[in-house]
């Protein structure tokens, strides 16, 4: 995914770059990531896994989130990408891969809502309102009975652009969503005031609307991070 000017040069996010990788190759989490819920793994000589199921619980979720935050006013762009995202079929499951803050007052999430037949990106504002913006890209298909979970396992990015890589007065931020399965593209325009700068935490959430055990799986999570 790159991002071009009018005269179609290359923007580049920034002249720093710093990445975060977790490939659960030998059974364990790096020391910043954390979940909820109850994590298994399928390390060495295995593919490399990672699994977390919800409780049976009625609106319990499982997550796979960073320990720290980042500061997005002083960062042009933060990714954040899982590889071989599974879930356990289509139903009765929410699904949110955000770049936000802990109280959902600055950033963006990508996320589908149980039964939604498609994806939305919503940008939060620390009034505690948000803009969504209605995408053709979704984490699972929904036709009313359980799908093939094989259809789910995708290598999905979330790319959030600060704006901060354009001079002063031009900043322009933006969501671009990517997947093996899809194009990907310009999701939001948050120009015009809609991105809310703040603390802003990477997190995959799967949250089961029935009282029933859920869960997600993948090989990797990887957090990109550009600066000035």
């Amino acid at each position: 995914m790159v991002i071009r000017d009018a005269a179609g040069q290359i923007v580049p996010f920034g002249k720093v770059h710093k990445q975060l990788v977790a490939d659960f190759l030998h059974g364990t989490l790096p020391d910043w990531l954390e979940v909820v819920g109850t994590p298994t793994f399928e390390p060495l000589p295995d593919r490399g896994t990672i699994t977390v199921t919800t409780p049976a619980t009625a609106g319990a979720s499982a997550e796979l989130k960073m320990k720290h935050l980042i500061d997005s006013s002083k960062v042009t762009a933060i990714a954040v990408t899982l590889e071989a995202l599974q879930l356990n079929g289509n139903i009765g499951i929410s699904v949110q891969l955000g770049i936000k803050s802990i109280d959902s007052k600055a950033g963006i999430t990508f996320f589908q809502n149980v039964n939604q037949k498609y994806g939305m990106v919503r940008a939060y504002k620390a009034d505690g309102t948000y803009t969504d913006f209605k995408q053709n890209m979704v984490f699972f298909t929904t036709h009313g009975v359980a799908g093939d979970e094989a259809q789910n396992r995708k290598n999905l990015t979330v790319l959030l652009c600060t704006g901060l890589q354009f001079s002063a007065g031009f900043e322009r931020p933006s969501v671009w969503l990517g997947a093996d399965d899809q194009y990907g593209g310009v999701a939001a325009d948050l120009s015009g005031g809609i991105f809310q700068h703040g603390n802003l935490q990477c997190l995959l959430k799967l949250t089961t609307s029935p009282a029933e055990a859920k869960y997600f799986k993948c090989a990797q999570m990887k957090v990109d991070i550009w600066s000035n």
